[in-house]
């Protein structure tokens, strides 16, 4: 067995209405003035506004920011760390998705570092060299899994990329997974969330960097989601589903913060910087085609995942096995009713060379299971067209 670290430092807690007691927690870090991060449509919500109320009742001073956006481009990230360091804020609380918490994280750390966000973007002139505002997230979807991650995802709309910052520094302290926070998502929201938390679980898991730990984190994801994605997606107040959405979104980006991602985040994030396709959709319609490339580099791998889908795999083949978990994979998506084809989401053949560009660039290709080059990725994007 070869060696390996694991880390999941991010202390999580879990329950119905946890995010109406976090006293604790503030108090802990002796934070008195709270900058919370939000965007416009959670800063409506009845489980929002009772969780702002429940603070200020605790003593805490709050100031609500709501103008994050998705995807947040650089400008965007930098005006709002302004509108941070002028509340003198102590601590942030991010409750939202997974550009809300990036936002937080980039944000955060521009309090303590100088400079724009795009310094400190993959590629930049800049690291992060102090320890930014203690943040504590609060996730609204069960999908990105940023809450635990010590990455940041931004948009160089200069480059028409999506790129991130990783340093340890920005892993939030607390994470707090409270169903009732998710209950108001809408369908499409539910469903594409949660094939991001898929396709995070299954990356990890067929990951060259895979280990143990991360295995047993990406199985369980695996499980959970195939078991519970289509209940909190058509019945979304059903509170079991919801909690079992959300904790295999915090185990899938636990297991690929350890043994990373690969094609489909390649290409989904490279795409989503030309045609601003959402995330969790670009992941959905994406993973099928690439599980089919990447099967070859670990056939036992792919035909687990079609048992941990719920298949019935008995009699099969390995090969077929595999083949059998691509296929559950195309069936979940079209289950949900997320989009299928790029055409759907306006992405064009003109697209395409720059997605393959982008995509070569991306650090992670190098732990794909199968070495992946650019009529790969040219076969997969004809293939979801």
């Amino acid at each position: 067995m070869k060696d390996f670290l694991f880390k999941v430092p991010t202390k999580l807690i879990f329950g119905e209405n946890a995010a109406l007691r976090m006293k604790d927690i503030f108090d802990s870090l002796s934070a008195r003035k709270i900058f919370i991060v939000t965007g416009k449509t959670i800063e409506k919500t009845p489980s929002f506004i009772a969780m702002v109320e429940k603070l200020r009742e605790d003593g805490f001073a709050c100031q609500v920011f709501s103008d994050t956006v998705a995807d947040p481009p650089v400008e965007v990230v930098d005006e709002a760390a302004k509108a941070l360091k002028e509340s003198g804020a102590d601590a942030v609380l991010a409750a939202g998705g997974g550009s809300s918490i990036d936002a937080a994280k980039a944000m955060s750390m521009l309090i303590t570092n100088e400079g724009s966000v795009r310094d400190y973007l993959f590629g930049g002139t800049k690291t992060v060299a102090n320890k930014p505002l203690p943040l504590i997230c609060v996730p609204t979807t069960a999908g990105s899994g940023s809450e635990v991650t010590a990455a940041s995802v931004i948009t160089d709309n200069q480059r028409n990329m999506k790129l991130s910052i990783t340093h340890e520094c920005l892993t939030p302290i607390y994470a707090v997974i409270d169903p009732i926070m998710q209950m108001g998502m809408p369908p499409l929201i539910t469903a594409s969330t949660g094939m991001d938390a898929l396709t995070h679980a299954i990356e990890a898991y067929v990951s060259l960097n895979a280990e143990p730990i991360s295995d047993a984190y990406a199985e369980k994801a695996i499980s959970l989601i195939g078991k519970n994605i289509r209940t909190a997606t058509f019945n979304p107040e059903n509170r079991e589903a919801r909690g079992n959405m959300a904790i295999a979104s915090v185990l899938a980006a636990a297991a690929f913060a350890n043994a990373g991602l690969g094609a489909v985040h390649g290409i989904a994030q490279s795409m989503g910087g030309i045609a601003h396709t959402p995330h969790g959709i670009a992941n959905s319609l994406l993973l099928p085609h690439v599980m089919e490339v990447n099967a070859a580099g670990n056939l036992e791998r792919f035909a687990y995942i079609a048992a941990l889908l719920g298949e019935k795999t008995e009699g099969l083949s390995v090969r077929e096995q595999g083949q059998m978990a691509v296929k559950a994979v195309y069936n979940m998506g079209k289950d949900l009713r997320i989009p299928s084809t790029l055409r759907e989401v306006k992405v064009t053949r003109e697209m395409f060379p720059s997605i393959v560009e982008g995509t070569m660039g991306y650090r992670l290709l190098a732990v794909n299971p199968v070495k992946i080059r650019e009529q790969d990725v040219y076969k997969i994007l004809e293939k979801a067209y």
